[in-house]
Order: structure tokens, then C-alpha cells, then sequence
């Protein structure tokens, strides 16, 4: 009867369930992610919006989205992920009107400081209106009802845990297992966010639960047949899978190996092809067509190359060096890091999941070098932990390549090995001689989770309180700004300042009248030639009040910290200049930079205060040249022991045609290996180049000693076709004649960056003969 289908394993038992402990654990869970979902302003999670945009454009009966490279449809990259998710969430929200979601969408903070933690202000994505506020109604329910949708789909995902860690452990470490990972706090936020990282979750974890069944079920002598149920169930679960993100191709894989290896097993090819027949028919028949599509549309059957096509690239690929260095970020992002990673916990609370995350490996190694002197002998057992940890290896390589070519230290990205993650801890935790350690942390994390809504999110997206009086320290003035605004009163420190030091800008404003629209606040450092020296530009209240939602007459002190540039020329004078402007929107036709314009009404002398250009310009301040080697002193590091110490610009108000002195000051750090030719151009606003030298140092780089500063003069002229405008200088090194340019050490936001920019440099009209 070999191969017969009578001959079917026993398949492992439905685990004790602690019914009530996993439902008490999942009851918690919801409530505790719900309220999450509740508390996180709208659109304040990770691309949220254009998850969202996904979603109403499915909702509203347009289809699934085409998209192209550069797209500025309101999806974004997230155009050509797979639908699965917001196809459900589409059929969740279609009966709402969302006709507002557009205008909604246009109130993203222009200043938002995505990504940067240790931004005070603008951590907001999204310019918040009272039309957010319960009872929800619009776009606004359909967002919560998505959300809602994920928190469900991280229920799930636990669930799976659960079931997946009772088929290896005993009921209570897996309910163990189960909680460590749905206490998370970063889980917790990502599950109440309306995204598509639900919907991977809870499906990897779904099929890492039926693979794991079917490798532990105990096989009798000879050949035997799987149940094709068991084997249906988990292809559509594939299906499902690969129908909801990319990230999971690789379980795949791991269902084909597992076949293979119960076919080896088994000694059967039959059970080999009933398998793969049974698995991959259901995955091909729910998932493959998503791929087809992708291939007809795009010629790339993942769509790799639009969605590379709209995300921020690095400049080259990184090394290990640079991804060792974004570990930190990995680590943050994995535990608890909100907002648009801008919404961190104080650093005592990552010293402690540094501590915990030194616990499990400590209790893996220890478990590990155990299972080594007893003698590895693999059961059934053991092969399903080891597929678990393939899989965290899989998520891993493929983290590490797309971070060669993108930032992308985001946690999140492992959460669909859920399954791996709590075995990894449970056993973990579970190796040290200290009774209650798993619960104690699993406690830890559900109180860190339950008190992070409440005095970590909330207190970050909640506005300054407006003044009653005007501060002290506020000179009195009256400047107009339109017909809405007044400025009340001003104060600046220091008035000496160097390059790299911070300013602090104090502006009392009142509302005559409330504007339908949203004003940014511009706070300028302009030097003696017009240029700007250094600028802060934000929303009233730190990106949290924007002006529509003010009342008539109410007074608002705001405090703005302005860093002066490292690069910043000396030495110098200059003056302050304010205002408010519209940012620009193309729906409205609204032009950028539109600026209310300023009447000086009344004023102290010692300000010095006037209205010019739309500004209220007022104060004096000195930048002085600090103390160096070289004149404008720099510490910009490059590779090979080279670093660019200063520079000395003829002038920085040119026109068409005329000459431009630039010389650089250049340090070796130590001994330098390549003979490099170093370059300056000038560059436009959109990246052209209007003049420029590249040439070698008197001095060949390979010659110079540790320590030794040399000179490096470049000469060149402006273009006589340069348009006026603002320019900046490029420069850096390169090798001939390959023309491989040397590699900043240190760019933040840029990394693998090869040139350093140097300005602002201001080209004028040409003259008129």
C-alpha cells in the first residue's frame, strides 16, 4: 500500500489550549492595540497615508493602481505592492464617502522631520484639523476602520504564535512565546496602523504554523501520503501570503524545502509531487496572477524596478561599515520607535532591551553549547525549530540587501518571522536559573506598551499651550503681516555666534482674523549681501497649531532655534529676518513661498526694524571666524586619510561670465594611497553645472605627510548663459582616468555620498550692455 492515501500520518494533536489563556492574552492584545489605533493621530505611522491612498483608490472604484517611476499619485511607491491587504480594507471602507481624502492629503507639514528622533519639532507628517476629532466621519472612519482591520490581523498573528510554539513547547511556554511578541510595544504600534505589514504578519505566521504541523507529524514505516487538505490549506495560505507583500516570496522556498524533506523522509517521490502540486496549485492560482500583471505593465514580475524607481536610493550601495552603523537604528525601530521614527522613548528604556536583547542571546548560546555536548541528534522537532530559523535567516539576508541599496533600518521588517522571534526568546529567557523571568519580561513589555500611548505618542502631537501675556523679554513691536497676523514683540540670543552654534529666536503673534489656510513661519539669518546664512522654517507650535485652527485675538510666544551652518563663511554680519508664507499647492494653484506681505507699524530704534522683501528684518549679528589652521575651518572627513580642513571663496555675488576664486585647505589624516584630482563646479538649483575646474594639487596627494595642510587654488568662471539665481559649490576628489570619486566618510541622510556642497553662492543678472 505504499503511497496509498490510506497511509496517513498521524498529524499532531490540536494543542491544549489554555483556551483561556490565549483568549485572555488576545482579548488584552485588542484592547491594548485598539486603543493604540485610537490615540496615534491620523497618518502619524510609517507611509501610512500612502498605504491609505491604496485603499480609497480601490474603495472609490478606481481600480488597481498603475503606476511609473517618479510617480506623484497619491500612493507613492506603495502602488505596485500586492493588494491583498487593501483589497480587504477597500471592501471594508467602500460605503463611506471619502471625497474629502484629497484635500486631506494636502495638508501634509511640508517641514515634517521624518525619520530624524531627535527632532523637537514638526514630528508631525500630517497639519492636524479639528475634522479629525471624534466622531469620526469621511476619510478619517475609513482610516480607523483600516486600522481596526490591522489590529484584527495582529491578533491573528499571535494566534499563530500560539499555535505554532504549541506544536514544539509545552501550553505554557507557548502562550509565553505568544505574549513576549504581542507586548512589543513597536508590534503594538505597527498592528494599529493602516498598512499592509498586518496582513504579512499574521499570513507568515499562519503558514509557519502549518509547516511546522506537518514537519513534526510523526511518519509510520515506509511511504505515506500527506492529506491534501493539509496541503491545500496551507498553498492558499501561500496564495494569500505572497498576495500581500514581496518580503514573503522566501516561504516559498521554505514550503518547498519542507517538502523535499518530508519526501526524504518518506522515501517518496509520489509524496514529493502530491505536494508541490497541492501547494503550489492554490498559491499560483490566488497569488500568480498579481505577478503576471506586474510582468505585462512593467516587465519585472515584482514591479522591483518602479518601486525602486520612487524610493530614496542611496548614493551607492553601502558597505559594512555603513550598515553597521544604522544597527542602532534597526535596534530602536524593532522595540519602540513611533511617529515617522521621530517619536522615540527617553535612552534609559533602550539600555534596558539592550539588557533583554543580552538575556536571550546569552540563554541561546548557553542552549546552544548544551545541545552541542549532549550530541546533536535531530528529531522532528528540531527540524521545525530549524526551518523557524531559516526563516529568520532569509528575512535577514534579504534586509541586508535592500539596505545596501536603501536606509532601511526599520524593525518592522522582521516581524513576519513572529514564530522564530518568540521560540528564540522563550528559550532564551527560558535557559536562566531565575523562576518567572519570561513573564517578568513579558509584564514588563505589556506595561511599557499599555503607558506608551498616554506619555509617549499623545504628549508628542499635542500643541503648545497659547500665551496670555507677552513674555519679559520681548522687545515691543507692531509689524502687520497681511490682514491676519500682528507681530507683538521679539528677543534674539547670542548676538556673536560661530559656525555650528545654535541662536534662539523668541516672536510674539497674534491673530486679527483666522485664515482658511495653513502658514508656514519662516526664521532667516541674512548676511550684508542678501544671502541666507542660516534658516528655520516651520509650522506655528512646532508643526502642531496650524494658523486655520487659531481663534481672533489669541496670543502665541514661540521659540525658534536656529543652528548656524559648520560651513557658514566668516567673517560676517547679519540680520534676522521673519515672516510667514504658503508653502504651495499645485491642486490650488497656490504658488510656493507665497509671502503675506509686512508693515512695520511701530518699533524700538534698537531693533533697527524694517519691512523688506516680505520680511520683518530687525537685530545685528556677528559670525565670527573661529579659531583654526585655515581660514572657514572644516572637519569633512573623505576615504583614504583625507579631509578637507577649510576654504576661502573671492566673493559670492557674481554675474554671467565673471571669475571665481575658490581655495580649498585640505589635511591628511595619514598616509594617503591614490593620486587624486580634486574638483569644484558650480551648481544650480536643479543640479546643472555652470562653470567649474577640476585639476591635480601642486602637491600629488600621495606625497602629502600626516598632519600637512595644503593649499589647493581652483580658478574658474561663471557661465555667460547661468540664469540668476542661488548656486552651490560642488567638490571632491576623484582618480584618472576612471573617474572614481573618494566617498565621504560621514553623510547623514545621503549616505555613500561623493562630494561635498559648499554656499550659498548668489549669481546675478547679467549685465546689460
Amino acid at each position: 500500500m505504499a503511497g496509498s492515501q490510506s497511509m496517513r500520518p498521524t498529524m499532531p494533536p490540536t494543542p491544549p489550549q489554555s483556551g483561556r489563556g490565549i483568549g485572555v492574552l488576545l482579548a488584552i492584545f485588542v484592547l491594548l492595540a485598539g486603543w493604540t489605533s485610537v490615540v496615534v493621530p491620523p497618518f502619524e505611522t510609517p507611509d501610512e497615508i500612502w498605504h491609505f491612498a491604496f485603499i480609497h483608490h480601490l474603495a472609490t472604484g478606481q481600480g488597481l493602481p498603475v503606476s511609473e517611476p517618479n510617480t506623484q499619485a497619491l500612493w507613492r511607491q506603495q502602488g505596485v505592492q500586492a493588494p491583498g491587504y487593501y483589497l480587504v480594507a477597500a471592501a471594508l471602507t467602500s460605503w463611506i464617502d471619502q471625497s474629502d481624502f484629497p484635500a486631506i492629503y494636502r495638508r501634509a507639514n511640508p517641514h515634517a522631520a521624518i525619520g530624524r528622533p531627535d527632532a523637537e519639532a514638526n514630528r508631525n507628517y500630517l497639519i492636524h484639523h479639528r475634522d479629525e476629532e471624534w466622531p469620526w466621519r469621511g476619510a478619517i472612519l475609513a482610516l480607523h476602520l483600516a486600522r481596526f482591520f490591522s489590529v484584527a490581523l495582529g491578533a491573528v498573528t499571535i494566534w499563530a504564535v500560539y499555535r505554532t510554539l504549541a506544536l514544539l513547547l509545552d501550553g505554557r511556554q507557548a502562550l509565553l512565546g505568544a505574549a513576549l511578541v504581542a507586548f512589543i510595544p513597536q508590534f503594538v504600534f505597527i498592528s494599529a496602523a493602516a498598512s499592509n505589514d498586518g496582513a504579512v504578519n499574521a499570513l507568515a505566521a499562519l503558514v509557519l504554523w502549518r509547516l511546522t504541523s506537518l514537519i513534526i507529524a510523526p511518519i509510520p514505516g515506509g511511504e505515506r501520503a500527506i492529506p491534501r487538505r493539509e496541503l491545500a490549506v496551507l498553498g492558499v495560505l501561500l496564495g494569500l501570503a505572497v498576495l500581500s507583500k514581496l518580503s514573503v516570496l522566501g516561504l516559498l522556498g521554505l514550503t518547498a524545502l519542507a517538502v523535499i524533506g518530508l519526501s526524504w523522509r518518506a522515501r517518496s517521490w509520489r509524496l514529493f509531487w502530491e505536494g508541490a502540486w497541492w501547494t503550489a496549485a492554490p498559491a499560483l492560482a490566488i497569488g500568480g496572477w498579481w505577478y503576471v500583471r506586474n510582468w505585462q505593465l512593467y516587465g519585472d514580475p515584482l514591479a522591483w524596478n518602479i518601486w525602486q524607481a520612487n524610493i530614496l536610493l542611496r548614493v551607492e550601495p553601502a558597505d559594512w561599515r555603513t550598515i553597521f552603523g544604522e544597527l542602532e537604528s534597526l535596534e530602536r525601530s524593532f522595540w519602540g520607535l513611533f511617529g515617522w521614527f521621530n517619536v522615540p522613548y527617553p535612552a534609559p528604556v533602550y539600555l534596558l532591551f539592550r539588557g533583554l536583547e543580552l538575556l536571550i542571546a546569552g540563554g541561546l548560546l548557553w542552549a546552544a553549547i548544551g545541545r552541542w555536548r549532549r550530541g546533536i541528534r535531530l528529531r522532528e522537532r528540531d527540524w521545525a525549530m530549524l526551518l523557524l530559523g531559516l526563516w529568520g535567516v532569509v528575512l535577514l539576508i534579504s534586509w541586508l540587501r535592500f539596505m545596501r541599496i536603501a536606509p532601511a533600518a526599520q524593525g518592522r521588517y522582521f516581524f513576519p518571522a513572529a514564530p522564530t522571534l518568540a521560540l528564540g526568546m522563550v528559550i532564551g529567557l527560558g535557559r536562566w536559573p531565575l523562576p518567572g523571568l519570561g513573564w517578568g519580561v513579558a509584564t514588563l513589555l505589556a506595561g511599557l506598551s499599555l503607558l506608551t500611548p498616554p506619555l509617549v505618542i499623545a504628549p508628542a502631537y499635542r500643541p503648545p499651550p497659547a500665551q496670555a501675556h507677552l513674555a519679559a523679554e520681548l522687545t515691543p513691536i507692531t509689524a502687520r503681516l497681511g490682514d491676519a497676523f500682528i507681530v507683538q514683540g521679539v528677543a534674539t540670543q547670542p548676538d556673536r555666534l560661530l559656525p555650528g552654534q545654535t541662536a534662539t529666536v523668541t516672536v510674539a503673534w497674534k491673530a486679527r482674523q483666522v485664515p482658511a489656510e495653513d502658514y508656514s513661519i519662516f526664521v532667516h539669518l541674512v548676511d550684508e549681501d542678501g544671502l541666507i546664512v542660516a534658516q528655520y522654517d516651520t509650522m506655528p507650535g512646532g508643526g502642531l497649531y496650524p494658523t486655520s485652527q487659531w481663534h481672533p485675538g489669541e496670543l502665541r510666544v514661540e521659540r525658534y532655534l536656529v543652528r548656524i551652518p559648520p560651513t557658514a563663511y566668516t567673517p560676517n554680519q547679519a540680520h534676522w529676518a521673519i515672516g510667514m508664507y504658503l508653502p504651495g499647492d499645485s491642486a490650488t494653484g497656490v504658488t510656493a513661498g507665497h509671502r503675506l506681505p509686512v508693515q512695520v507699524e511701530a518699533a524700538s530704534p534698537d531693533l533697527q526694524a524694517t519691512a523688506v522683501d516680505d520680511a520683518l528684518r530687525f537685530g545685528r549679528v556677528e559670525i565670527a571666524t573661529p579659531p583654526g589652521l585655515t581660514p572657514n575651518p572644516l572637519e569633512i572627513a573623505f576615504d583614504d586619510n583625507i579631509t578637507l580642513a577649510g576654504y576661502t571663496l573671492s566673493r559670492r555675488r557674481l554675474r554671467p561670465g565673471e571669475p571665481l576664486t575658490v581655495t580649498l585647505y585640505w589635511r591628511a589624516r595619514g598616509p594617503i594611497h591614490g593620486d587624486y584630482t580634486t574638483f569644484v563646479h558650480l551648481l544650480d538649483v536643479g543640479g546643472q553645472m555652470h562653470g567649474g575646474h577640476d585639476g591635480r594639487p601642486v602637491s600629488p596627494t600621495q606625497a602629502w605627510s600626516p598632519g600637512q595642510v595644503v593649499e589647493d587654488i581652483h580658478e574658474l568662471v561663471v557661465s555667460p548663459q547661468a540664469p540668476p539665481g542661488i548656486y552651490q559649490l560642488e567638490l571632491g576628489l576623484y582618480t584618472w582616468p576612471d573617474l572614481d570619486r573618494l566617498s565621504l566618510l560621514a553623510s547623514p541622510g545621503a549616505e555613500g555620498a561623493d562630494r561635498f556642497l559648499l554656499g550659498p553662492i548668489q549669481v546675478e543678472e547679467a549685465r546689460r550692455d
